[in-house]
Order: C-alpha cells, then structure tokens, then sequence
C-alpha cells in the first residue's frame, strides 16, 4: 500500500492529462451512491460534519473520500476540512493506495470544470474572471487555462490584498496578463468565461452586470448546500444550464434549486450533464446569451483522479 501526499498527487495529476482522464471516466461511468453525512458532536458542544463518498467500478477499483469539516479547528491553527482518499481492488477489498484527499478534490473539481468549459465556451475565449480566492481559485485558473487560449485572467475576492497575492503568484510562472480587480461588474461584462468558487450564501454574480451581446460561459463551483448561491436569478434565467451530475445538482445545488423552487426555471431546463456531454455527437444549446455549468462534485471524478495517479506510478 503506498500513500500519495498533495506534493506527489500535485506532480503525478496534470491538469491536461487530468481533464482527459475525466472525459474517458464519464464515459465509462460507475456506480456513484449519494455521499452520506453525519453530524458529530465534540466536547465543547460543536457539531463536526462527517461526509463519506464512495464510488466503484464492477470488476475494478473502489474509492472512498472521507471529509471531516471541524469549524472550530481555527483556534488550534488547523485547515478546517481534513479530507482522505482510500483506493482499493473492488473485488477483494484489499486497500491499493491512501491519499491526501485535499489535493485530490482540488484537482479534480477544476479539471472537470475545464473540461465542461472545453465543451460549452466559445473556441476564441480569451478572458476569464476568477470570483474567489480559496485554495481551489488557482486551480481553476490552471485548468482553464489548458483548454483554452486566454490572454487575459482578472481576479476578485472580497479582500482585495488576497487578490493581489493571488495575482502576484499565478504571474510568477506565466506570460499573460494576471491581474487582480476591485470591480467585478466591469469585468464580469468583458469576460468570456467567469468561473465562481466561493461559499457565498448570497449571489455574488448579478445578471444586470451582463450588459454586451456576447456569448459567456459561467461557471458555478462553490456552492454545494441548498442555502448556497453565486448567481442570481437574472444569469439563471439567461443561461442553458448544465451540471455534472444531475442526481448531484438537482440534489442539493441552491443555484439550481432556488430557481427551481421559485418558478424561474424547471427541471427541464437543465440540458445535460458531463456524462451526456461527452459523448462524441454533444453540441451545446446557444438559444440563450450564456451557457452555465453548475458543479457539485461527485465521487465517480475522485476516483478517476485516483485511478490516474495510482496507474501512473504502478507502471513505473
């Protein structure tokens, strides 16, 4: 049994070989349970929340990613998700590889976002918009940046030195323009492609600021909880809208739901997901002024990433 740590994952999983990896995963599917919660109350009264996601493919491996979110794990200086990946042979059980589970899901959830966005963007995009500045923001400036040709990446955060460092670091080892902005209204009009990872309760992504006749691409990764949004109802509703998975989104997406809930949109308005998508006769829906991809994350794509990583160093 080998243990991958965030170093080794983050030089064996290359975002391009990555994001290909996913498009061949979804076409090969698996089973994909709804991930499991449980509440765990600590001894000063806190509640821990406990999520398991596993996911297998018949005759081949297994994977299971344990999360553990600890709020109060700030005061013992401690990120506050810890997260681990088990691997195993999904017939006899036998444990293949353990990783770190962080860099797994940061991996992954910007590669498949790249690979919606290779399939829904406009071919010419040349600007992004980054709204967030977590840990998951480089990543997704990363993988973007693999499937498309884009001269011009701005970043937003709602602390403006955070965006800076940002800036500054990702301009280190690149040759476009990186910069960080204090507006994003004036930038979300002049992007091709806006990517939001943030865990704001409140749309942080307004349709009126969408003023050019332009095609966009939006993409949705930060909200995972029903009482989470990052657009608001007028990019919804200008939007073909599409999910990675619909039993994820349809699930437990509040940029999906709410709308839904409030008759803005229906269930039918979401196109497809990622594994209709990448089928080889796929053609995206241009009826409305964007396209939008809503991310949630699912267990099939961690296992995808394992898989890749575990493989890699298995035929060295």
């Amino acid at each position: 049994m080998k243990y991958f740590d965030a170093e080794e994952l983050s030089s064996l999983l290359p975002y391009d070989e990555l994001i290909w990896a996913l498009k061949d995963g979804f076409q090969e599917g698996g089973e994909i349970p709804l991930r499991h919660s449980h509440q765990i109350t600590t001894n000063t009264g806190t509640e821990n929340s406990l999520l398991l996601m596993p996911c297998w493919q018949q005759g081949g491996l297994m994977g299971l990613k344990m999360v553990m979110v600890c709020p109060d794990n700030h005061l013992v200086g401690i990120e506050s998700v810890q997260s681990t990946y088990i691997l195993s042979d999904a017939t006899t059980g036998q444990v293949k590889a353990i990783m770190n589970g962080d860099e797994l899901t940061a991996r992954r959830t910007a590669c498949a976002s790249a690979l919606a966005s290779s399939l829904l963007s406009n071919p010419e995009s040349e600007s992004l918009l980054m709204m967030g500045t977590g840990k998951i923001a480089s990543h997704l400036i990363r993988a973007h940046q693999k499937v498309r040709n884009l001269k011009n990446i701005y970043i937003w955060g709602r602390r403006f030195e955070t965006a800076e460092k940002l800036a500054r670091n990702l301009s280190s080892d690149s040759a476009i323009n990186i910069s960080a902005v204090e507006n994003p209204e004036k930038y979300a009009d002049i992007s091709d492609i806006i990517s939001c990872a943030t865990l704001a309760k409140e749309p942080i992504l307004k349709g009126k600021w969408l003023k050019q006749n332009k095609h966009r691409h939006i993409d949705l990764v930060g909200g995972y909880t029903y009482d989470m949004r990052e657009a608001d109802n007028d990019v919804i509703a200008s939007s073909n809208i599409y999910v990675d998975t619909f039993d994820g989104a349809l699930y437990e997406a509040g940029d999906i739901l709410q709308p839904i809930d409030q008759g803005i949109i229906t269930k039918n308005d979401v196109k497809d997901d990622l594994f209709s998508m990448v089928i080889g006769t796929f053609t995206p829906d241009r009826t409305k002024s964007n396209t939008l991809f809503k991310s949630v994350g699912t267990a099939l794509e961690d296992l995808i990433a394992a898989k890749l990583a575990y493989k890699k160093t298995n035929l060295k």
